[in-house]
């Protein structure tokens, strides 16, 4: 199975119905999906690798969560706590930029105008301020040359499995 990823651009009225809205879709097309706040993803290499990550833990019955969905926002967050990666890169009622990764064959296109969220991959692009919002020191990206600085998340996606 090939995720899909995409950024998107707009407003929800709240967690739940926005979630409701995502469960409901899902059911209804056997898929999963799972929304992050665009503000900590670094491209869709970030997100695959967690979806990588997440799809390996499965496979071989380290899987942290009940849910694939879940499990990928838990290692794109490079958290070892599946409370603390919610916290981190879930959803809000103020987020406006999202991450929307779908697992199965429904159309990820679908899914955004059932969430009212226009598609806008440009979200989903990562600066410097993201990685420090990330939890990314200065002195971490120092050790890297500036254009490599990025694969600071990716090592951190992967560090999940031995955090857990």
């Amino acid at each position: 199975m090939r995720p899909q990823v995409r950024g998107a651009r707009g407003s929800i009225t709240s967690v739940d119905d926005a979630l409701d809205k995502v469960n409901q879709f899902c059911k209804e097309r056997d898929c999963e999906a799972q929304m992050m706040d665009a503000g900590l993803v670094f491209g869709t290499t970030h997100i695959l690798s967690a979806f990588e990550h997440a799809q390996r833990a499965f496979d071989e019955g380290r899987n942290s969560s009940r849910t694939l969905a879940t499990e990928v926002l838990l290692y794109a967050s490079g958290e070892r706590q599946i409370s603390e990666s919610i916290e981190k890169m879930g959803i809000n009622d103020e987020t406006t930029e999202f991450c929307i990764i779908l697992l199965g064959d429904a159309d990820i296109g679908e899914l955004l105008g059932h969430l009212g969220l226009e598609m806008d991959d440009s979200v989903l692009e990562g600066d410097i301020r993201k990685l420090r919002s990330f939890g990314i020191s200065q002195k971490e990206m120092d050790t890297l040359p500036e254009e490599n600085v990025f694969d600071l998340v990716l090592e951190r996606v992967a560090m999940v499995d031995l955090l857990k």
